[in-house]
């Protein structure tokens, strides 16, 4: 089932500055400013042109990419790809060389993305040891130094993804106020420090009082659940990312008080519109385990979802996949009580 989506005075700025070509900075954003957090492994293409189908006014970010992969490996180049329709779409990107972030964000302008946003926040342990992601939030002068040489080579936007801290917030604004006066023109604070990575809840207390002291747009991100949720964390802040809530649930990004949520028949076929995209990307070996990452969220609201599920999470073959969401799809208005589970 196609999907369709009407164009708002707030999109129809977005288009506006789209069509006026790669000098679109943030300062330029409506606001409130929305965003579809990067995250590895989730927010590919297809992921983000099913974001895009049903909310025209969020800003798409693309998966966290590597710059040395993405400057040695023609595989990893693939996530250069892109629709026009995802715009504005910028790319994320981590690495703790000036010189090969400047190579690789020439690439980012050459696609046409319209900016690099750099990740300065991610705590895997992994990422951290290569001395990348959380790991710069100790090396000042190297992070201040990688957005400049990005600058200088792409001559596009450059924002900065980053976290409360290492192990507090005391130095999160000397720390923001560098990166501001390295050239970073957008900031997202998630709300936690890199010791708690995704533990306890996330903090916005200090991202609140860090907008005091900058003068570029600040977002606030960690545990925004929906459109609504955002907006009521808001306060002085120029927008908001949503990250884990959003996979499977495109849904997230709109304002139910004006929108009423979907019914159960378009999640599934939502979900079937993004399996096929997915598709293009993937051969089925690996697009059906792919996507069971995303199953969790569109079946949330049907009756005994739990079993609906193991069923479909079982399914090893496109055919074998498609056939029980179609027969998940007769289903859904109402649901039975007995299920026709497979033997």
């Amino acid at each position: 089932m196609p999907l369709h989506w009407t164009l708002t005075a707030k999109s129809r700025s977005l288009k506006k500055l789209q069509t006026a070509g790669i000098s679109m900075r943030w300062s330029e954003f409506p606001r409130p400013i929305v965003c579809l957090a990067p995250m590895d492994g989730v927010t590919n293409t297809a992921c983000r042109q099913v974001v895009r189908r049903l909310n025209p006014e969020v800003v798409l970010f693309s998966e966290f990419t590597s710059v040395d992969g993405l400057v040695r490996s023609e595989h990893v180049r693939q996530r250069l790809d892109h629709e026009p329709c995802e715009h504005p779409l910028f790319m994320q990107l981590f690495g703790n060389a000036p010189e090969t972030f400047a190579e690789a964000s020439r690439m980012v302008a050459d696609c046409g993305m319209l900016g690099v946003d750099i990740n300065m926040g991610c705590p895997a342990k992994k990422i951290v040891h290569s001395q990348h992601g959380s790991a710069l939030m100790r090396e000042p002068d190297l992070a201040c130094r990688i957005i400049d040489a990005v600058r200088e080579a792409s001559g596009l936007e450059v924002s900065v993804k980053t976290r409360l801290g290492w192990s507090d917030a005391s130095e999160l604004i000397p720390f923001a106020k560098r990166l501001e006066s390295a050239g970073a023109s957008l900031l997202t604070i998630h709300g936690r420090t890199y010791h708690q990575a995704f533990k306890g809840e996330a903090d916005w207390e200090p991202i609140y009082e860090l907008k005091k002291h900058l003068a570029i747009p600040l977002l606030g991100n960690g545990d925004v659940a929906n459109h609504t949720h955002g907006l009521r964390k808001l306060r002085n802040l120029d927008g908001f990312m949503i990250g884990r809530a959003a996979i499977g649930d495109p849904w997230v990004f709109r304002h139910f008080a004006k929108t009423p949520p979907p019914a159960l028949v378009e999640r599934i076929d939502v979900a079937v519109d993004h399996y096929h995209l997915l598709r293009k990307l993937r051969p089925e070996r690996a697009a059906v385990p792919e996507f069971r990452k995303y199953l969790g969220n569109y079946l949330s609201g049907f009756r005994r979802a739990k079993e609906w599920r193991i069923r479909l999470m079982q399914c090893k073959m496109e055919m074998e996949f498609l056939a029980e969401m179609a027969t998940l799809r007769k289903y859904v208005e109402p649901l039975p009580d007995s299920l026709p589970l497979a033997s």
